[in-house]
């Protein structure tokens, strides 16, 4: 691996704080650019702004989606500032590069019928479903993301102050307000939990939701949990973890929620990021007129 990349890498890793999964994504980025260069004999530290364009025209040729490649500019577009910024480069080739995505990927919700459905197959007569009930109303009722509500600490939620904090990308964190039905299940949770770890003979801990194990859920322990309670729900349709915080940020712009509020509480560091969002509003409002309008 070239040095340069590798100090970048550190960069954002360190500094910035950003995922692994974040810089391993990087990292492949810059590796097809790394062989885009060795291809034709290029130094990546010497490219012009017509050479990163054969690039991008070279990566449409492989069939990559607009949407992978918009991504791709943009880690080219860091790199290449992070070299400015230590002196290994005098111009930033990548500084106009820009790419225009023809078509927005509107992400996929559930109804708020489907959701409450979902919700209230865990009924909540055993000590599983209590728990099960507590972490589907929690997830619902802040938005959160799979990583987030696994790592979510007892220390974080604030029950009589009807709030919980969440720790999100790089170690930032927001507070979000709960439900009062999060909360209610939160608190019958809580009751049987410390019960539950010594009736199992496991050692307590910070994490609020345990498995079985006695440890933080995985990503795929949620997601198995989500497709039982999908399938007792008896929704139809494929349902992935995602869908529950875009779920949550669909309902809450529809009832009235101020974009920029529905940032803070998504944790979205871009306003651009939460106005899929809208467009989403957008297109629920063009099916809602084709069907109901007289003239259509």
């Amino acid at each position: 691996m070239l040095a340069e990349i590798k100090e970048f890498l550190d960069y954002i890793a360190i500094e910035r704080g950003l995922s692994p999964n974040t810089g391993l994504a990087y990292a492949q980025d810059l590796e097809q650019l790394s062989q885009f260069c060795s291809l034709y004999q290029l130094n990546i530290l010497e490219v012009s702004h017509k050479e990163l364009r054969t690039f991008v025209a070279y990566l449409r040729k492989q069939e990559i989606t607009s949407r992978s490649i918009a991504r791709k500019v943009s880690t080219l577009k860091q790199f290449y500032k992070f070299l400015i910024r230590e002196d290994k480069i005098q111009n930033d080739p990548a500084d106009l590069l820009s790419i225009v995505q023809k078509s927005v990927r509107l992400p996929k919700h559930l109804s708020v019928d489907e959701m409450f459905r979902l919700i209230a197959a865990a009924e909540g007569n055993t000590d599983v479903e209590i728990r099960d009930r507590a972490m589907l109303e929690m997830w619902y009722g802040t938005g959160a993301r799979v990583s987030e509500l696994a790592q979510l600490k007892i220390a974080n939620i604030d029950l009589e102050g009807k709030i919980v904090k969440i720790v999100g990308k790089g170690g930032k964190e927001r507070i979000v307000p709960l439900s009062q039905d999060a909360i209610q299940w939160a608190q019958r949770y809580l009751s049987i939990r410390h019960q539950c770890i010594l009736d199992h003979n496991l050692k307590e801990t910070k994490i609020f939701f345990l498995s079985r194990l006695g440890k933080a859920f995985t990503r795929q322990g949620i997601w198995n949990l989500l497709k039982r309670y999908v399938k007792r729900a008896q929704i139809s349709r494929k349902v992935w973890p995602h869908m529950i915080r875009h779920s949550f940020a669909t309902h809450v712009l529809r009832g009235g929620a101020d974009l920029r509020a529905v940032q803070e509480l998504l944790g979205h560091k871009s306003i651009a990021t939460t106005e899929i969002y809208t467009h989403l509003a957008i297109e629920n409002l063009k099916v809602m007129q084709l069907k109901y309008h007289p003239r259509d």
